[in-house]
């Protein structure tokens, strides 16, 4: 139940469900969050009269906070090993489910299993999409059972799919991207409550929503710089070049069409090609629409940087009126985390971190895998830690995010380190 409370009344605990004006006239991603922080109380006390807390939803994060196993060791100060604060280490006995891990085991070992299926579903895309720009026939029955196993990969192991977004190959654009989107509009989807059938028709379509880049020329998928108007209408023409291919095979499903189709319509109505607005626009095509953005924006491209992970989710929360719909990417949020899975953050130890796990009971206080303390020493064994333990929460020696920095500015290769993490890169 929401209760009317004043700015002096606000306490750290509390679950802040409503503010006293617009959410985008506030400095905070969206609404619904718990008070962790002295910084948080000041914020909303500089940009706020009173607030409406949910002491429901306040019980419910303290109980799943404090029901948390963990297990805790002392690191020496020493070079290489960061500072002398008690962590929260993970371990293989370290049960955290619901933190984005599915049952027990090592990060790495999903990390494993996850880039397994990615890696048969790769090689079986990289021919796909070379069948399609070479006029060959296309058959993608193999594709949806790798699909089905993906899925089942993917719900599992929620956390350690999206770490591995962080592979990329910015010269192989649609491959790379498209398995990307396939695995956000998986994890998203799963978050939203769909069917396990339901997430496979979303996982295809999400896989070859760029199908029909196969013939768009490379002049203009690969120019560094703005596509004039002429060589825009040639990409927008990509959808239906799509939907032409696939909707000739009896085993691609009116929804997976959709989603090649429709994924750029917007529910404002500046979408293309046809302009739909609002609920014309189905929600799988959203979902995907929303993977394929968030992708985009935040990968390395032959003709872009790619921004930070939560610039890139503050970007799509104030476009969202015109291209999404709001609910829907406040869920997006929720899923993907304030601090996304692959931020770099700093923690205030001022040691450098990044993130691995998010914690819904606790969005403020993700898993992180420490990279370097704070006087800039490596960590030779990057601990990963859980800043929503017990420990992590005591005022005097917790952990906890000061803010998010940038990794290029830090000059540590997020992609270098998820290869590294996953076993496909020595650490040489």
């Amino acid at each position: 139940m929401k209760k009317k409370v004043s700015i002096s009344q606000l306490k750290l605990g509390m679950y802040v469900a409503e503010l006293d004006r617009p959410w985008l006239e506030s400095p905070f991603l969206f609404q619904g969050f718990m008070i962790e922080s002295a910084e948080q109380l000041a914020t909303l006390r500089d940009c706020c009269q009173f607030v409406y807390v949910d002491e429901e939803k306040a019980a419910a994060s303290n109980t799943a906070a404090k029901s948390e196993q963990s297990s805790r060791l002392r690191l020496s100060d020493k070079p290489g090993s960061g500072s002398d604060k008690p962590i929260t280490v993970i371990t293989e006995r370290t049960d955290i489910t619901g933190l984005g891990w599915q049952g027990r085991g090592t990060f790495r070992q999903d990390i494993s299993r996850v880039l397994a299926s990615r890696e048969n579903l790769q090689q079986h895309v990289g021919k796909l999409l070379e069948d399609v720009r070479f006029g060959r026939s296309v058959d993608t029955r193999e594709a949806r059972v790798l699909v089905q196993e993906l899925v089942s990969v993917v719900v599992a192991n929620a956390a350690a799919a999206l770490w591995l977004a962080n592979l990329e190959n910015k010269h192989a654009y649609t491959a790379e991207h498209g398995l990307n989107v396939c695995i956000l509009s998986i994890v998203f989807g799963f978050h939203l409550g769909l069917s396990k059938d339901s997430l496979e028709e979303l996982a295809i379509g999400a896989l070859l929503h760029d199908l029909g880049k196969m013939r768009t020329p490379l002049s203009i998928l690969d120019k560094p710089g703005l596509l004039t108007e002429d060589e825009f209408d040639i990409m927008k023409k990509h959808p239906g070049d799509g939907f032409n291919i696939l909707r000739k095979h009896k085993d691609i499903s009116d929804q997976t069409l959709e989603i090649v189709q429709l994924h750029h319509e917007r529910i404002s109505g500046q979408g293309y090609p046809y302009g739909l607005r609002g609920d014309e626009i189905p929600l799988h095509v959203r979902i995907v629409a929303v993977a394929d953005v968030y992708d985009d924006i935040t990968s390395n491209r032959v003709y872009h940087e790619g921004i930070p992970a939560h610039t890139g989710l503050n970007m799509m929360f104030h476009w969202a009126p015109r291209d999404f719909g709001e609910d829907l990417i406040q869920e997006f949020i929720r899923c993907i985390g304030i601090y996304p899975i692959g931020s770099l953050v700093e923690l205030n130890s001022g040691s450098l971190g990044i993130v691995m796990s998010t914690n819904p009971a606790s969005r403020l206080r993700p898993i992180v895998m420490l990279i370097r303390d704070a006087n800039g020493r490596t960590y030779a064994r990057r601990p990963l830690i859980n800043l929503a333990s017990p420990a992590g929460r005591e005022a005097d020696s917790g952990w906890s995010i000061r803010r998010v920095v940038d990794s290029k500015e830090q000059g540590i290769d997020i992609g270098r380190i998820a290869e590294i993490e996953a076993g496909i890169s020595s650490k040489a």
